[in-house]
C-alpha cells in the first residue's frame, strides 16, 4: 500500500516494512492487502486499532490511568519550558551582560554554542543509559545538573566560570530535549502522539520565547544574575515534580498479538525473507529489547504502588545489550535516510533560529544597526510575537498531524505510513520562507521594529509546525530505537549550532543583515524541498535500513 497516495511500495518486505501498520480496517474493503482478524485486535475510540497493541498488564505504561499520564506530561511540559528558557536566558541583554563581564557579544554567542555542543555530546552517554537502565534515572540526573548549573551561573564572577556553569547546564538539558519524545512513544498510541508532541514542543518554544519577555526587564532593572537565581528555583521545583510524577516508562512488553503478526496469518503484505529476521512487529516493544514475559503471568500482575514507582531506578536492566554497542548505535543510526533527513531539516532550521535569536539582540541593541533599544523592549520584540506564533503553530500542528494520519490512512485502505507525517512540512517551508526573506529586507531597511518582529514570529510558527513533522516521523519510523534516534539527531544538530554561534556575529558584520538572511532563507528552501523525495521513497528507505547488515537487531 501507499502508492495510491504518492508513496512507492517496497519490493522486498511488502507491507511488513517497519512503521507501516493497519490503523483502520473499516477502510480496507477490497484491497486484498490487509485482512487481520478483527477479534484479536485491541481498539480505541471510534474503532481505531491501537498501535502498538498494549499488553494485559496494569503496569504497562500504555495501560496507565489517564491521571498518571497527565501528571507525567504536566511535569515534562513544565520541564520543557524550563529547559527552553535556559538556553536564551540572557539573550535579550547580551550587550549589557558583555559590558558587565568585560567581554563582547561574540564571546557570549560562542558560550551559547558551547552549551549546545555539551547538550549534544552527552547524548552519547544518556541515550544508551536510558535504554539499559530506563528513562527515570536519566531525567533525575539531568534535573540535578540543571539546578547546579543555575546556581553556578548566578554566582559566576567572570566569563570562564559562567561558561563552566552553562556547559553543565547543557548536560542537564539533554534528557528533556531528547528523551521526552521517546517517553511519549512509551505511553501513547500512534494516533495520539502528534498532539502530545505538540504540547511538549510548544512548552520548549514557549520557554525560549517567554524568557525574553521577562528577563529583558530583569536585566535592565535588576541584574542578569537574578535570571539565573529564578531559573534555579524553577529547576528545584522541576526536580521535586520529577521525583513525584515521572515514574519509569520503559517497559518489557510481553508477546502480545501485533499488527504484523496478525497480518502474516492472513496475507498482510508479501515480505520477502531476504533478511534472516522474523516478521517485523510494526511498533512492538516501543523502546526496550531483548526480553519477553509470559502472557498469563502479566494478566495476574498487581499494579505497582505509588512508592514502588518512586524508586530512582527500576532495579533491573531493560536491555541485555552492552553500553558500548548501544552508544555506537547512536552514531550508526545517522546512516538511516529518515534520521539523515531529520538531521538536515531540523538541525539546520534550529541552527538558523539560534542565529536569528543572537542577531535580534545585536540588531536592536547596537546603534550601528539603526536601533538602540534597552533589554526590556528587545525582550518584548523577541518574546511576545514568537510566543504567540509558537502557541498557534503547536495548537494547529498537533491535532492536524493526528487528523492527517487518520485521513491519509483511510485513503490508503486503512494502512498507515509514517510518511503521512511529512505533509506538515508544507506550512513549515511557506512560513519560514516568508519569514527569513521578510526579516532580511525589513531589518536591513531599519524601518519600524514591528515589521521585523512579525517576520520573526512567522519563522517561529514554521519551526513549531516543522518540529511536529520531524519528531513524529522519527518516532513512528524508528520507534524501537527512539532514544538513540533522537540522540543521533541531537548530536549532529549541536555541531551545526555550535558552528553558527562562532561565525554569526562576524557574518552579519561583514555581509549585513540583508545578504546574511537571504542566504539563510535560500538554504532553508533547498533543505525543506528534500522532503519530497523522502515522502516518495521513505517506505523503501525504511525497508533498506531494516534489511541492512549494519542495522542493530
Amino acid at each position: 500500500m501507499g502508492h495510491g497516495v504518492g508513496i512507492l511500495p517496497d519490493r522486498h518486505l511488502g507491507e511488513n516494512v517497519p512503521g507501516t501498520s493497519l490503523l483502520d480496517d473499516l477502510y480496507n474493503h477490497g484491497t486484498g492487502s490487509v485482512d487481520a482478524p478483527a477479534a484479536e485486535l485491541k481498539r480505541g475510540k471510534g474503532g481505531i486499532i491501537l498501535i502498538p497493541q498494549p499488553s494485559d498488564s496494569p503496569n504497562d505504561p500504555l495501560n496507565w490511568p489517564v491521571w498518571r499520564k497527565m501528571m507525567l506530561m504536566l511535569t515534562l511540559t513544565f520541564g520543557a519550558g524550563v529547559v527552553g528558557a535556559f538556553g536564551p536566558i540572557i539573550g535579550a541583554g547580551l550587550v549589557e551582560v558583555a559590558e558587565n563581564l568585560d567581554t563582547n557579544v561574540g564571546i557570549l554567542s560562542m558560550m551559547t554554542g558551547d552549551l549546545i555542543l555539551a547538550s549534544g555530546l552527552i547524548l552519547l552517554l544518556s541515550a544508551p543509559a536510558s535504554v539499559i537502565w530506563g528513562r527515570r534515572p536519566v531525567f533525575l540526573l539531568g534535573n540535578v545538573f540543571l539546578l547546579v548549573s543555575s546556581i553556578m551561573s548566578a554566582v559566576a564572577k567572570d566569563v570562564g566560570s559562567l561558561t563552566a556553569g552553562r556547559i553543565i547546564g547543557g548536560i542537564g538539558m539533554a534528557p528533556i530535549e531528547s528523551l521526552v519524545s521517546a517517553t511519549i512513544a512509551d505511553i501513547f498510541f500512534v494516533h495520539e502522539r502528534g498532539t502530545w508532541i505538540a504540547v511538549w514542543s510548544f512548552a520548549m518554544l514557549g520557554g525560549v520565547c517567554g524568557v525574553s519577555i521577562v528577563n529583558g526587564y530583569l536585566i535592565e532593572n535588576a541584574s542578569w544574575r537574578v535570571c539565573f537565581a529564578i531559573e534555579a528555583v524553577l529547576c528545584g521545583v522541576l526536580l521535586i515534580m520529577t521525583i513525584l510524577f515521572v515514574p519509569e516508562t520503559a517497559y518489557v512488553r510481553q508477546n502480545v498479538h501485533t499488527i504484523s503478526d496478525l497480518g502474516a496469518k492472513s496475507g498482510f503484505g508479501s515480505a520477502s525473507k531476504n533478511s534472516s529476521r522474523s516478521t517485523f512487529s510494526s511498533d512492538e516493544d516501543v523502546s526496550v529489547e531483548g526480553k519477553t514475559l509470559d502472557v498469563e503471568s502479566s494478566r495476574k500482575e498487581v499494579a505497582n504502588s505509588f512508592f514502588h514507582l518512586m524508586r530512582p531506578w527500576a532495579g533491573h536492566r531493560f536491555s541485555d545489550q552492552s553500553f558500548l554497542k548501544l552508544g555506537s548505535r547512536v552514531l550508526s543510526l545517522a546512516a538511516s535516510p529518515v534520521i539523515a533527513w531529520a538531521i538536515i531539516v531540523f538541525g539546520t532550521s534550529s541552527t538558523w533560529l539560534v542565529a536569528l535569536s543572537v542577531s535580534v539582540s545585536l540588531l536592536f541593541s547596537d546603534p550601528q544597526f539603526g536601533y538602540d533599544f534597552k533589554p526590556g523592549p528587545v525582550g518584548l520584540i523577541s518574546g511576545i510575537g514568537p510566543f504567540i506564533a509558537a502557541f498557534l503553530g503547536n495548537l494547529m500542528a498537533g491535532p492536524l498531524s493526528d487528523w492527517t494520519v487518520r485521513y491519509m490512512s483511510r485513503r490508503n485502505g486503512g494502512v498507515y505510513e509514517p510518511e503521512f507525517r511529512l505533509l506538515m512540512v508544507i506550512p513549515l517551508v511557506i512560513s519560514t520562507t516568508i519569514g527569513y526573506f521578510g526579516w532580511a529586507i525589513s531589518a536591513s531597511l531599519e524601518e519600524l521594529w514591528i515589521a521585523p518582529a512579525i517576520f520573526y514570529s512567522l519563522i517561529n510558527f514554521g519551526q513549531a509546525v516543522g518540529a511536529i513533522a520531524v519528531v513524529t516521523y522519527i518516532v513512528d519510523s524508528h520507534s524501537r530505537f527512539a532514544p538513540e534516534a533522537f540522540a543521533s539527531m541531537g548530536i549532529f544538530r549541536s555541531f551545526f549550532t555550535f558552528g553558527i554561534t562562532y561565525v554569526i556575529t562576524d557574518w552579519i558584520a561583514s555581509q549585513g543583515v540583508l545578504r546574511t538572511f537571504c542566504t539563510i532563507g535560500g538554504i532553508n528552501i533547498g533543505v525543506c524541498l528534500m522532503t519530497i523525495p523522502m515522502y516518495i521513497y521513505g517506505k523503501r528507505a525504511r525497508s533498506w535500513v531494516y534489511r541492512s547488515s549494519w542495522m542493530p537487531s
